[in-house]
């Protein structure tokens, strides 16, 4: 009787450990709708999978979708280490391209593999203060948000996969706005430099300003198309309403 009573409370406890165990882990779930710019003809979805682990978000996976819901590509941004600079890892199913980032302090190694068929290059650069890499931009705006709504321009050091390297960018302030029936703010970000800023479109980004979610994207997408350029895109986010209450 001993025996059998110790192994239920054993029994017990693991029950009771698992269900903790559960309770501090949260999967956060939510998607986005990716529409041409020109055109507006729906081109792709995100779906977002934000991992936290007591209390803090430990990271996320994005699924790319192509209107028939086939896989385009996964995105792995893992934000243990920091929020604004995490690590990422991009996989697209089509092409086999690969990017991504390890972030060391001020020490960042970037990666890119064009194609299945083509090697993988990789540079390591040391990147100033505040280092930006990725979906990191959106806690590097998010813990700015005040300063932003006040006017301040802000500026970041944004990693770029692609080219192996970072620039400079600054964020500021356009408009106030309403924006699918929520009160919301208007940034834009682009490069600091003048003459890059000739060449490269700039970002357009809209927050809710109650709760600081991001709502619409509009810009160049860090997918390609068929043909190798980037889609240039309006990406509209959609929350389940507990979000952004």
């Amino acid at each position: 009787m001993i025996g059998q009573a110790t192994a239920k409370w054993a029994l017990i406890l693991a029950l009771l450990g698992f269900s903790s165990s559960l309770a501090a882990q949260q999967v956060v779930r939510y998607r986005s709708n990716a529409y041409d710019i020109k055109t507006g003809k729906y081109m792709y979805t995100e779906n977002h999978a934000e991992h936290w682990q007591n209390g803090k978000h430990a990271y996320s996976i994005v699924t790319y979708t192509d209107p028939q819901g086939k896989v385009m590509a996964v995105k792995r941004i893992v934000f243990t280490g920091s929020k604004v600079a995490p690590n990422f890892d991009l996989s697209d199913k089509r092409s086999g391209l690969e990017e991504g980032a390890r972030v060391s302090g001020n020490s960042v190694t970037l990666y890119h593999k064009p194609s299945s068929s083509e090697g993988k290059d990789s540079q390591t650069v040391n990147v100033p203060s505040p280092i930006v890499v990725d979906g990191g931009f959106d806690y590097f705006v998010r813990s700015n948000m005040q300063s932003l709504l006040a006017g301040k321009t802000l500026t970041g050091n944004f990693t770029v996969s692609h080219r192996l390297d970072f620039f400079p960018c600054r964020i500021y302030k356009v408009k106030d706005l309403t924006f699918l029936e929520r009160d919301a703010v208007m940034f834009v970000m682009e490069p600091t430099n003048i003459v890059i800023r000739q060449l490269a479109d700039p970002i357009y980004i809209i927050y809710d300003k109650k709760t600081g979610r991001l709502l619409r994207f509009t810009g160049v997408s860090n997918l390609e198309k068929p043909d190798g350029s980037n889609y240039r895109v309006h990406i509209v986010f959609r929350y389940p309403d507990e979000l952004l209450n």
